[in-house]
């Protein structure tokens, strides 16, 4: 911090503020979670360790090279296709084997394979321990890319599912619960010397958590699939159950871990309870949830019936990020719908807790795409595909089978581009490849074929084929190969995340300019607006989209071409995972700057000061903090619990009890004066006042002019006819307007409206104020608050030496301020967290914990001595 000998200049400000270009320090690590780990764990009999098994083997290639603290292991027997990870002999010697025994190009490019054929010209890093093997995994690239490249500047630690372990060449995979615990051990230390991974064995659950719930509810839900079907529910809530246990389990496992300083980065919708789970053990932890996938908006997501588990688990987090800012505002929406909590287009207060919610679209990694494209033998296949369809403009698809990548309408819209444009017929022919996925599409497969035999029926011929569709998987290389050699790349998709095929597109690209046509429901619309955007419903749109970019001119291609790649080779996965990571630490770091942070109450001392006190004087607010916040004020009666410990705090003549609440007179009377003895009351924010010896009600208004609530009511009834679910409470000295039951977004923004109006008609020209609370907006005369109700208090009882007082809002403020300066050592205690901006010097996190702090001071009375008569 700047201070003495530390002069204040423009590089020490700039440490303080949010995305300064500088790298942030971290005092402790990166734990980044994952669903899976980034490799594929086989169990063998024996280590495959001779060069001449490494390279018969030809294991794939991996999505990012390995760490450096592998290099010059004794432990691990390794393999990699870069030079630099492994000796020079072992890597020409396998490079050259394969060279060798590598067949020629076939003179079609793409191979007749089976779904889990052997992947020839590729190669991926295996790591070998006793009976274990690890190697790197095909997916999820961009992400794993990202997150590795974080541990070029700060250490990071890796936590995930083992996934699926496969025993060595065959099919079968070994139960987790089947494995010793021996075995266990030496998996987790070939892991960890790998890469700092630390494994989590699900067992059984994991079919529940991740084949049931993630793929069947949350999957289809986020990419606004809702259920087509009605169920009883029960199968859903066995999923539920796993997913709920699958979530815990990483949390402990990421407590087991953590360190203080260290920063939780944890992705994905598989994950989405951990942050809540995460901050209930380590409330200061300073925890980020990224989501890759969509995410709907409001009206779809309240479709799940556990909704509000699932926000609160995401809102334990201090940063949200999302791929675009659609996402992030639809969830923004659905925590202001669902949940009621309040927010800005940044971020969601929830219960003061400051979730910030911004977006972090993701890249690739540049430089891996880029050599990949560039091998000895992606040429050959290019060649091979161009001699194929010589003289024909090539369009090229590459997705998996699923309703969301929008096939199907793909392939409506080039039968409508042939149709409506037959000057191109015989001209054009359009690559289709589909990867099979994991989960039953036949009848979309079914469709597919069918639509693609129309196609080929109605506009093909013997010497020509319009449309080639391949449902399977494809090497590397012939994607590389069908990526460089297309004239124009067509993703059609509905609904997703991230397509990280336009990335790769365009990095292929660089030399022939190929123009993009990109699907505006892709999460890469937003930022590759040089492609050209089509909506996948509009047939006729995406056949014109077609046509343009197959009769650009070389020089337009060019302009699109540049802006697109500066684009992608600018924004990487390194670079998304460092913005997150940036930002996250910038939340955490303004948090912790915040001028005041409430310490939690401390209760021993409290009781301890409280049993030493001759003369106690203890105000309460009531609503918030003797009982929590309830949709209708008439269902917020005190419970059995509070009335008894209140009882008993009365009948102590040692003691001054005091409910000052914004409630009326009538109710404060029949919840509380009727059930408790000696117990003093102040209603209506203060403006009536009953002492524990008086029998009437005191009016604290009696001088004070009225006369305004006759214009305050004319502008809450004109909002509340515009505002469905609002409604107005009269009370004697204020009138309150309610809208919490209204619709949470309009609600605010009328409440908001109301407030203006109010401020410019009546509180500039009348004696009165605007009391903005939870939901509600009361005006009230402005001689009146709680804090002159304590100070009036206090001077009747000088001799006082204990007092506390316990509130949770803006009105609450008023009683605190007093205390700071009439008493300095008095519990002032907010309920709410540290952060919130309060008078009180002591905080608690919930009105359930003032009821446990009224039993333990019951408790800790000196046996009640002197009860009163």
């Amino acid at each position: 911090m700047p201070g003495p000998g530390h002069p204040l200049t423009a590089e020490t400000v700039a440490q303080y503020l949010p995305l300064a270009g500088h790298l942030p320090r971290i005092p402790g690590r990166i734990i980044n979670v994952t669903h899976q780990i980034p490799y594929n764990i086989i169990r063998s009999p024996a280590t495959i360790s001779t060069f001449d098994e490494l390279a018969s083997s030809h294991p794939p290639t991996p999505p990012y090279s390995p760490p450096p603290n592998l290099q010059g292991s004794s432990d691990i027997t390794s393999t990699s296709e870069d030079d630099d990870d492994v000796p020079q002999g072992l890597y020409r010697k396998v490079h050259d084997k394969r060279l060798h025994n590598e067949p020629p190009v076939s003179s079609a490019p793409i191979s007749r394979v089976a779904r889990h054929h052997r992947r020839t010209g590729t190669l991926r890093v295996k790591f070998h321990a006793a009976d274990w093997t690890v190697v790197q995994s095909r997916g999820h690239g961009a992400l794993y890319a990202g997150l590795q490249s974080l541990g070029q500047h700060w250490e990071t630690i890796h936590i995930g599912w083992t996934g699926p372990i496969r025993v060595a060449h065959s099919k079968k995979t070994v139960p987790s619960e089947e494995i010793e615990a021996a075995d266990k051990k030496k998996l987790e230390a070939l892991l960890w010397e790998t890469g700092k991974i630390v494994p989590i064995f699900l067992g059984n659950k994991s079919t529940g958590h991740y084949e049931g719930y993630c793929k069947e509810v949350l999957w289809p839900l986020l990419h606004y699939l809702v259920w087509d079907r009605a169920t009883d529910g029960r199968k859903e809530q066995r999923d539920w159950a796993d997913y709920v246990a699958v979530n815990q389990q990483f949390a402990d496992t990421i407590v087991a871990h953590y360190k203080q300083g260290d920063i939780i980065s944890i992705h994905d919708y598989h994950l989405l309870l951990v942050p809540e789970m995460v901050r209930a053990q380590i409330p200061d932890a300073a925890i980020g949830l990224f989501i890759h996938a969509t995410f709907p908006s409001s009206e779809i997501f309240r479709c799940l019936s556990v909704r509000d588990e699932i926000l609160k688990g995401m809102l334990g987090a201090d940063l949200v990020g999302f791929q675009t800012y659609s996402y992030a505002r639809h969830f923004i929406s659905s925590c202001t719908r669902v949940l009621g909590y309040e927010s800005t287009l940044v971020g969601v207060n929830a219960n003061s807790h400051h979730v910030t919610v911004d977006t972090f679209p993701i890249g690739i990694d540049v430089d891996r795409v880029d050599r990949f494209r560039k091998q000895p033998s992606v040429q050959p296949k290019i060649r091979a595909i161009r001699d194929m369809y010589a003289g024909k403009k090539i369009i090229i698809g590459r997705d998996k089978l699923d309703s969301t990548k929008g096939v199907l309408q793909k392939l409506h819209a080039f039968e409508k581009f042939l149709r409506d444009y037959p000057e191109w017929r015989n001209k054009v022919v359009l690559i289709q490849v589909t990867t099979p996925t994991s989960h039953g599409v036949s009848k979309l497969e079914t469709k597919v074929s069918e639509t693609v035999s129309h196609i080929n029926g109605l506009y093909g011929s013997l010497e020509f084929t319009p449309v080639h569709h391949y449902h399977q998987d494809i090497d590397r290389d012939e994607y590389y190969a069908l990526l460089s050699a297309a004239d124009v790349a067509l993703i059609t998709s509905v609904r997703d995340g991230m397509n990280t095929t336009s990335f790769e597109f365009i990095i292929c690209q660089h030399e022939r300019h190929a123009p993009l046509i990109l699907s505006e429901f892709t999460g890469t619309a937003g930022s590759l607006s040089a492609a050209i955007m089509v909506n996948p419903w509009d047939s006729a749109g995406v056949a014109r989209g077609i046509n343009e970019a197959l009769s650009m001119t070389a020089e337009e291609k060019l302009t699109r071409h540049l802006q697109l790649y500066n684009h992608v080779t600018a924004h990487t996965a390194s670079f998304w995972a460092h913005s997150f990571i940036r930002e996250l630490v910038s939340c955490t770091e303004t948090r912790s700057l915040q001028t005041h942070q409430t310490p939690v109450l401390d209760r021993q001392k409290l009781v301890q000061s409280f049993r030493k006190a001759k003369k106690r004087l203890m105000f309460f607010d009531y609503d918030g903090t003797l009982t929590p916040i309830v949709s209708v004020p008439s269902d917020a009666k005190p419970s059995p619990g509070v009335i008894k410990n209140l009882r008993a705090l009365c009948n102590d003549p040692r003691n001054e009890v005091w409910i000052i609440s914004g409630r009326d007179q009538q109710t404060l009377d029949e919840w509380l004066g009727s059930q408790i003895k000696n117990i003093s009351l102040s209603a209506e924010h203060g403006c009536f006042m009953k002492a524990s010896t008086a029998d009437r009600w005191t009016n604290m208004l009696d001088d004070v002019n009225m006369g305004w609530k006759q214009d305050v009511t004319e502008i809450f009834e004109y909002y509340t006819e515009r505002t469905q679910g609002s409604f107005i409470e009269h009370k004697k000295s204020s009138i309150t307007w309610h809208y919490r039951l209204a619709d949470a977004e309009y609600g605010a923004f009328q409440a908001k409206e109301c407030q203006n109006h109010m401020e410019n008609a009546i509180v500039s020209k009348l004696p009165v104020e605007i009391l903005l609370g939870k939901k509600n907006i009361e005006v009230r005369p402005a001689s009146i608050n709680k804090g002159e109700i304590v100070k009036r208090i206090l001077a009747q009882h000088p001799e006082a030496d204990f007092v506390i007082c316990a509130g949770d809002d803006k009105t609450d403020e008023d009683m605190f301020k007093a205390l700071a300066a009439l008493m300095a050592d008095a519990y002032s205690i907010t309920v709410g967290p540290p952060e919130k901006k309060t008078y009180g010097n002591w905080h608690v996190r919930r009105s359930e914990d003032i009821a446990n702090v009224l039993e333990e001071l019951v408790a800790s009375s000196s046996g009640g001595r002197g009860g009163r008569r």
